[in-house]
C-alpha cells in the first residue's frame, strides 16, 4: 500500500474522529502533521480534516501537540528564546477576522524593538485580508531572514527581525491548498491559531491578538503547554463594538496571560469618540498600511493608528517587564516614536535589507 493511500486513510480516520466531536490525542500530532506536510495527499481530503477539526472546535491541548510537531520539523532559527540576555518577543495576531486594517501588530513589532526589547516576529503574507505582515513589511522596503545566519545579523545589527513562517516551516506548503479552498469558502482553519504558537526562535514573551474572543482561554492553554514565560492573549474591539484582533482605545480591550509567574485577566476601555474610529484604520492594501505605519513611526498619522500601535507596543513591553504596568509601557511606546527611535530602527533595517 502506498505512502499516500495509508496518509488519506489516516486523514480520514482523524477527520470523523472530529466530526464525532472526539479531542484528537496528543500521540496524533506528529502524524498528522507528516501527512498534512506529504503534498502526495489531496488538498480536499487536508480541507475535510481541518474544517472538521474546526468545527469540533481546537483544545488547547491539540494546538500544543500540533505546534510541537511543527516545531519538530522547522528549519533551526539558532536561537532559543533568548537574545543579547534578553528574553524575545513576539507580537501577532491569529488572523481570519478579513477586516482590511493597518498592521497594527507589525508596527508595535517595530515600535517595541526601537525601545530596546528584541523582537523576532513570525509571520506570513495575508490570506484572509489582503496585507500580511509579511506584505506590510516588504512594503516597508525590508526583507526576512531568511536563515539561522540572518536572523542572528538582523538582530545584531537592527534589533528587530522578521521570520516568514514558509521559509522555516516547508511542512506548510503541503497544506497551503487546503488552506486556499477554506479561505476562498470563508472557513477558518487551525493555522490562524498555530501561527503565533510555531515562531522557531522560540520567544520567551509573546503578545496574540484574536478576533474572538472565545478563542481566549484555547491559546492561553496552549502557550501555557509550550512553557512560554510570559504572555497575553488580546481582545480588542472597536467603537461599535466589533473585533479587531489588536488592541485599540476605540473600544473595549481584554488581557489574559501570564507575567512572572502569575496570571491575569485585564479588561480597559475609554469612551467612545475620543480617539476617532475605526475607519481611519482602514488600508485595503500593503502599501496603504506600509504607509500609515511610516506616519506612526515618524509620530504622525491618524490617532486611531497611533493610539493602537502604542497601545499593542506598551502591552508587549509590559510583559518584558519593561514597565511596572501596562499604561507605563503605553508611555515608553509613545517615548520611544517621539525621540524618533522608532524611525530610525526602520531605517537601520531598511539598510541591513541592502545589504
Amino acid at each position: 500500500m502506498s505512502c499516500e493511500v495509508v496518509g488519506s486513510t489516516a486523514l480520514a480516520r482523524a477527520t470523523m474522529h472530529c466530526r464525532e466531536g472526539r479531542e484528537l490525542s496528543g500521540g496524533a500530532a506528529e502524524e498528522l502533521v507528516a501527512i498534512l506536510a506529504d503534498e502526495g495527499v489531496g488538498d480536499g481530503e487536508k480541507a475535510d480534516f481541518l474544517l472538521a477539526w474546526a468545527e469540533k472546535g481546537e483544545t488547547g491541548a491539540e494546538l500544543a501537540g500540533m505546534a510541537r510537531a511543527f516545531l519538530g520539523r522547522a528549519k533551526p532559527a539558532g536561537l532559543t528564546g533568548r537574545w543579547g540576555g534578553k528574553g524575545l518577543a513576539d507580537c501577532c495576531g491569529t488572523g481570519g477576522g478579513g477586516r482590511p486594517i493597518v498592521n497594527i501588530s507589525t508596527a508595535a513589532a517595530l515600535v517595541a524593538a526601537a525601545a530596546g526589547l528584541p523582537v523576532a516576529k513570525h509571520g506570513n503574507r495575508g490570506i484572509t485580508r489582503p496585507s500580511g505582515s509579511a506584505d506590510a513589511l516588504s512594503a516597508l522596503g525590508v526583507k526576512s531572514a531568511r536563515d539561522a545566519g540572518e536572523l542572528a545579523s538582523c538582530l545584531g545589527e537592527v534589533g528587530c527581525a522578521f521570520l516568514y513562517a514558509p521559509d522555516f516551516h516547508p511542512a506548510f506548503a503541503g497544506v497551503a491548498g487546503a488552506r486556499k479552498i477554506l479561505s476562498a469558502k470563508g472557513k477558518r482553519t487551525a493555522f490562524h491559531f498555530l501561527g503565533p504558537l510555531v515562531n522557531p526562535a522560540k520567544p520567551e514573551v509573546r503578545l496574540v491578538g484574536v478576533f474572538r474572543e472565545e478563542d481566549m482561554a484555547i491559546l492561553a492553554e496552549a502557550l501555557e503547554r509550550l512553557a512560554v514565560e510570559s504572555y497575553a492573549i488580546v481582545y480588542g474591539e472597536d467603537e461599535k463594538g466589533a473585533p479587531l484582533g489588536e488592541l485599540s482605545p476605540l473600544g473595549r480591550n481584554r488581557l489574559v496571560g501570564k507575567k512572572g509567574g502569575k496570571k491575569f485577566d485585564l479588561t480597559e476601555e475609554l469612551a467612545p469618540g475620543e480617539w476617532g474610529s475605526s475607519l481611519d484604520l482602514e488600508a485595503p492594501r500593503a502599501e496603504e498600511s506600509a504607509a500609515r505605519i511610516s506616519a506612526v513611526l515618524a509620530g504622525d498619522g491618524a490617532r486611531a493608528v497611533r493610539g493602537s500601535v502604542g497601545w499593542n507596543a506598551g502591552a508587549l513591553l509590559w510583559l518584558a517587564g519593561m514597565g511596572k504596568d501596562w499604561e507605563e509601557g503605553r508611555k515608553l511606546a509613545d517615548e520611544t516614536i517621539r525621540k524618533g527611535a522608532a524611525r530610525a530602527l526602520l531605517e537601520r533595517w531598511r539598510t541591513w535589507s541592502r545589504g
